[in-house]
Protein backbone atom coordinates (compact mmCIF):
# COMPACT_ATOMS: atom_id res chain seq x y z
CA UNK A 1 0.00 0.00 0.00
CA UNK A 2 1.05 3.87 -0.20
CA UNK A 3 0.46 6.98 1.56
CA UNK A 4 0.51 10.67 -0.22
CA UNK A 5 2.76 12.45 2.32
CA UNK A 6 0.69 15.57 3.54
CA UNK A 7 -2.30 14.19 2.64
CA UNK A 8 -4.01 12.69 5.56
CA UNK A 9 -7.27 11.45 3.63
CA UNK A 10 -5.12 9.64 0.91
CA UNK A 11 -3.41 6.95 2.88
CA UNK A 12 -3.36 2.98 2.72
CA UNK A 13 -4.56 2.80 -0.74
CA UNK A 14 -3.79 -0.34 -2.75
CA UNK A 15 -2.71 -0.10 -6.55
CA UNK A 16 -5.43 0.16 -8.97
CA UNK A 17 -7.00 2.10 -11.71
CA UNK A 18 -9.03 2.06 -15.34
CA UNK A 19 -8.38 -0.83 -17.42
CA UNK A 20 -7.04 0.28 -20.54
CA UNK A 21 -8.32 -0.67 -24.27
CA UNK A 22 -6.54 -4.27 -25.27
CA UNK A 23 -5.63 -4.97 -21.66
CA UNK A 24 -7.08 -7.79 -19.69
CA UNK A 25 -7.83 -7.75 -15.75
CA UNK A 26 -4.38 -9.05 -15.06
CA UNK A 27 -2.53 -7.01 -17.14
CA UNK A 28 -3.81 -3.79 -15.39
CA UNK A 29 -3.17 -4.90 -12.50
CA UNK A 30 0.54 -5.51 -13.14
CA UNK A 31 0.29 -1.95 -15.04
CA UNK A 32 -0.88 -0.62 -12.15
CA UNK A 33 1.52 -1.60 -9.12
CA UNK A 34 4.27 -0.68 -11.74
CA UNK A 35 3.23 3.09 -12.33
CA UNK A 36 1.86 3.52 -8.68
CA UNK A 37 4.80 1.83 -6.27
CA UNK A 38 7.28 0.83 -8.80
CA UNK A 39 7.14 -3.25 -8.10
CA UNK A 40 7.55 -6.16 -10.65
CA UNK A 41 4.23 -8.27 -9.42
CA UNK A 42 2.41 -10.77 -11.91
CA UNK A 43 -1.33 -11.52 -11.34
CA UNK A 44 -2.40 -14.52 -9.20
CA UNK A 45 -5.59 -14.60 -9.43
CA UNK A 46 -9.28 -12.40 -9.16
CA UNK A 47 -10.66 -12.74 -5.82
CA UNK A 48 -13.54 -10.49 -6.19
CA UNK A 49 -16.00 -8.85 -9.05
CA UNK A 50 -18.16 -5.65 -7.87
CA UNK A 51 -20.70 -3.56 -9.86
CA UNK A 52 -19.61 -0.23 -10.78
CA UNK A 53 -22.81 2.00 -11.08
CA UNK A 54 -20.79 4.69 -12.01
CA UNK A 55 -19.51 2.60 -15.27
CA UNK A 56 -20.41 -0.12 -17.41
CA UNK A 57 -17.40 -2.10 -16.36
CA UNK A 58 -17.24 -4.13 -12.67
CA UNK A 59 -14.40 -3.62 -10.78
CA UNK A 60 -12.15 -6.10 -10.53
CA UNK A 61 -9.47 -6.85 -7.47
CA UNK A 62 -6.52 -9.22 -8.07
CA UNK A 63 -4.41 -10.81 -6.12
CA UNK A 64 -0.54 -10.09 -7.30
CA UNK A 65 2.76 -11.33 -6.47
CA UNK A 66 5.78 -10.10 -6.47
CA UNK A 67 8.80 -11.13 -8.36
CA UNK A 68 11.69 -9.90 -6.96
CA UNK A 69 13.37 -8.56 -3.12
CA UNK A 70 11.42 -5.17 -2.08
CA UNK A 71 12.51 -3.41 1.04
CA UNK A 72 9.82 -2.76 3.82
CA UNK A 73 9.35 0.57 3.15
CA UNK A 74 10.06 2.83 -0.14
CA UNK A 75 9.24 6.13 -1.88
CA UNK A 76 8.78 6.23 -5.39
CA UNK A 77 7.11 8.95 -8.01
CA UNK A 78 3.92 8.30 -9.96
CA UNK A 79 4.02 10.16 -13.03
CA UNK A 80 2.12 12.90 -14.48
CA UNK A 81 -0.52 12.50 -16.89
CA UNK A 82 -2.64 14.71 -18.88
CA UNK A 83 -0.71 18.16 -17.94
CA UNK A 84 -0.95 17.22 -13.96
CA UNK A 85 2.56 17.07 -12.30
CA UNK A 86 3.71 13.89 -10.81
CA UNK A 87 3.94 13.33 -7.28
CA UNK A 88 5.96 11.15 -4.31
CA UNK A 89 4.30 8.37 -2.38
CA UNK A 90 5.56 6.67 0.37
CA UNK A 91 5.56 2.55 -0.13
CA UNK A 92 4.77 0.45 2.80
CA UNK A 93 3.70 -3.40 3.48
CA UNK A 94 1.45 -4.92 6.32
CA UNK A 95 0.70 -7.93 7.70
CA UNK A 96 -2.71 -9.41 5.52
CA UNK A 97 -5.58 -9.81 8.04
CA UNK A 98 -9.37 -9.02 7.92
CA UNK A 99 -8.93 -5.84 10.35
CA UNK A 100 -6.49 -4.20 7.95
CA UNK A 101 -8.44 -0.90 6.88
CA UNK A 102 -7.41 0.37 2.87
CA UNK A 103 -8.29 3.81 1.42
CA UNK A 104 -11.66 3.61 -0.24
CA UNK A 105 -13.39 0.30 -1.28
CA UNK A 106 -10.35 -0.96 -2.23
CA UNK A 107 -10.28 -3.34 1.06
CA UNK A 108 -13.97 -5.30 0.23
CA UNK A 109 -11.90 -8.26 -0.49
CA UNK A 110 -8.77 -8.31 1.36
CA UNK A 111 -10.11 -11.81 3.29
CA UNK A 112 -9.65 -13.56 0.51
CA UNK A 113 -5.65 -12.61 1.02
CA UNK A 114 -5.52 -14.29 4.00
CA UNK A 115 -3.98 -17.04 3.60
CA UNK A 116 -5.11 -20.74 4.45
CA UNK A 117 -3.32 -23.83 6.76
CA UNK A 118 -2.58 -27.16 6.03
CA UNK A 119 -1.75 -29.76 8.90
CA UNK A 120 0.01 -32.96 8.42
CA UNK A 121 -0.96 -36.04 9.97
CA UNK A 122 1.21 -38.72 8.51
CA UNK A 123 1.78 -41.87 9.48
CA UNK A 124 3.85 -45.29 8.69
CA UNK A 125 3.94 -48.38 9.18
CA UNK A 126 6.41 -49.40 11.88
CA UNK A 127 7.58 -52.75 13.66
CA UNK A 128 4.52 -52.82 16.45
CA UNK A 129 1.56 -50.91 14.37
CA UNK A 130 1.48 -47.25 13.28
CA UNK A 131 3.23 -44.39 13.90
CA UNK A 132 2.70 -40.71 13.50
CA UNK A 133 4.93 -37.93 12.82
CA UNK A 134 5.71 -35.08 15.03
CA UNK A 135 8.07 -32.57 15.20
CA UNK A 136 9.89 -30.42 18.08
CA UNK A 137 10.45 -26.90 17.50
CA UNK A 138 11.52 -26.05 20.71
CA UNK A 139 11.05 -27.54 24.68
CA UNK A 140 8.55 -24.59 25.04
CA UNK A 141 6.18 -25.14 21.91
CA UNK A 142 6.19 -28.70 22.81
CA UNK A 143 5.57 -31.42 20.29
CA UNK A 144 3.37 -30.66 17.39
CA UNK A 145 2.89 -32.25 13.50
CA UNK A 146 3.87 -30.37 10.68
CA UNK A 147 1.71 -27.52 9.98
CA UNK A 148 2.02 -24.27 7.69
CA UNK A 149 0.29 -21.72 5.22
CA UNK A 150 -0.34 -22.29 1.62
CA UNK A 151 1.26 -20.73 -0.74
CA UNK A 152 -0.27 -18.35 -3.60
CA UNK A 153 -1.71 -20.83 -6.42
CA UNK A 154 -1.34 -23.96 -4.17
CA UNK A 155 -3.64 -26.71 -3.30
CA UNK A 156 -4.12 -27.73 0.41
CA UNK A 157 -2.80 -31.48 -0.89
CA UNK A 158 0.20 -29.45 -2.70
CA UNK A 159 1.15 -27.65 0.30
CA UNK A 160 1.00 -30.62 2.38
CA UNK A 161 3.51 -31.97 1.15
CA UNK A 162 5.66 -29.04 0.72
CA UNK A 163 5.12 -28.83 4.44
CA UNK A 164 6.07 -31.91 5.22
CA UNK A 165 9.28 -31.70 3.48
CA UNK A 166 10.47 -28.59 4.64
CA UNK A 167 10.04 -29.25 8.36
CA UNK A 168 11.37 -32.38 8.03
CA UNK A 169 12.59 -33.76 5.27
CA UNK A 170 10.60 -36.21 4.30
CA UNK A 171 9.43 -36.55 0.42
CA UNK A 172 7.15 -38.99 -1.22
CA UNK A 173 3.96 -38.35 0.94
CA UNK A 174 0.27 -39.81 -0.62
CA UNK A 175 -2.70 -38.28 0.75
CA UNK A 176 -5.01 -40.78 2.71
CA UNK A 177 -8.10 -38.80 3.22
CA UNK A 178 -9.45 -34.87 4.27
CA UNK A 179 -8.96 -35.49 8.25
CA UNK A 180 -11.69 -31.99 8.74
CA UNK A 181 -11.94 -29.24 6.33
CA UNK A 182 -11.55 -25.31 7.36
CA UNK A 183 -15.29 -25.71 8.84
CA UNK A 184 -14.89 -28.69 11.19
CA UNK A 185 -11.42 -27.49 12.71
CA UNK A 186 -12.81 -24.39 13.52
CA UNK A 187 -15.31 -26.04 15.53
CA UNK A 188 -12.90 -28.61 16.84
CA UNK A 189 -10.17 -25.66 18.07
CA UNK A 190 -11.92 -22.30 17.68
CA UNK A 191 -11.46 -19.72 15.27
CA UNK A 192 -8.18 -18.96 14.12
CA UNK A 193 -5.84 -16.29 12.64
CA UNK A 194 -6.13 -19.17 9.31
CA UNK A 195 -8.58 -21.35 8.09
CA UNK A 196 -7.42 -24.52 8.30
CA UNK A 197 -7.57 -27.69 6.26
CA UNK A 198 -6.24 -31.43 7.89
CA UNK A 199 -5.36 -34.27 5.74
CA UNK A 200 -3.95 -37.93 7.06
CA UNK A 201 -1.06 -38.75 4.84
CA UNK A 202 1.07 -41.93 4.37
CA UNK A 203 4.57 -42.51 3.25
CA UNK A 204 6.34 -45.97 2.76
CA UNK A 205 10.07 -45.37 4.02
CA UNK A 206 9.85 -42.64 7.14
CA UNK A 207 14.24 -42.81 7.73
CA UNK A 208 14.68 -43.45 11.49
CA UNK A 209 12.97 -43.07 14.45
CA UNK A 210 14.10 -39.96 15.37
CA UNK A 211 16.64 -37.33 13.74
CA UNK A 212 17.17 -33.57 13.67
CA UNK A 213 16.21 -31.04 10.78
CA UNK A 214 16.95 -27.63 9.41
CA UNK A 215 13.74 -26.24 8.32
CA UNK A 216 13.59 -24.91 5.05
CA UNK A 217 11.33 -22.77 2.60
CA UNK A 218 10.91 -19.02 3.32
CA UNK A 219 8.65 -19.26 6.04
CA UNK A 220 9.85 -17.51 9.89
CA UNK A 221 10.79 -20.83 10.78
CA UNK A 222 13.14 -21.42 8.04
CA UNK A 223 16.93 -22.27 9.39
CA UNK A 224 15.70 -23.74 13.02
CA UNK A 225 16.66 -27.20 13.74
CA UNK A 226 13.83 -29.13 14.56
CA UNK A 227 13.40 -32.67 16.55
CA UNK A 228 11.50 -34.88 14.70
CA UNK A 229 10.37 -38.55 15.42
CA UNK A 230 7.86 -41.15 14.82
CA UNK A 231 5.74 -42.18 17.62
CA UNK A 232 3.24 -44.75 18.31
CA UNK A 233 -0.20 -43.45 17.38
CA UNK A 234 -1.98 -45.13 19.90
CA UNK A 235 0.23 -43.47 22.06
CA UNK A 236 0.46 -40.18 21.24
CA UNK A 237 1.64 -37.58 23.22
CA UNK A 238 -0.90 -34.23 23.94
CA UNK A 239 -0.22 -31.95 20.68
CA UNK A 240 0.46 -28.18 21.06
CA UNK A 241 0.00 -28.68 24.56
CA UNK A 242 -3.42 -30.31 24.69
CA UNK A 243 -5.24 -33.67 23.70
CA UNK A 244 -5.99 -33.91 19.87
CA UNK A 245 -9.16 -34.77 18.79
CA UNK A 246 -7.82 -35.33 15.05
CA UNK A 247 -5.90 -38.02 16.49
CA UNK A 248 -8.49 -39.57 18.24
CA UNK A 249 -10.52 -39.39 14.94
CA UNK A 250 -7.79 -40.52 12.97
CA UNK A 251 -7.42 -43.82 14.91
CA UNK A 252 -11.27 -44.57 14.85
CA UNK A 253 -10.76 -44.16 11.07
CA UNK A 254 -8.09 -46.31 10.72
CA UNK A 255 -9.96 -48.70 12.54
CA UNK A 256 -13.14 -48.49 10.84
CA UNK A 257 -11.45 -48.99 7.60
Amino acid sequence: MFDVPGEPEFTAIVPGGGIEEGESVEETAVREAREETGLTVEAVRVVGVVENPGSQEPDFFVQAATTEEVPDTWEHEIPGQDREPGYVVVCRWVPVSPEVELWGLRGAFVQALVRERVVAYVTRQGPTGLDLLTIEPDIEAGTQVPAGRLDPRESPEQGLAREVEEETGITGVSIVRRLADADEFERLYGAGAHRSHAFHAEVADGGPDEWEHRVGGSGADEGLVYRCRWVRLDKCPPLWGDADPLVEKLRRSITES
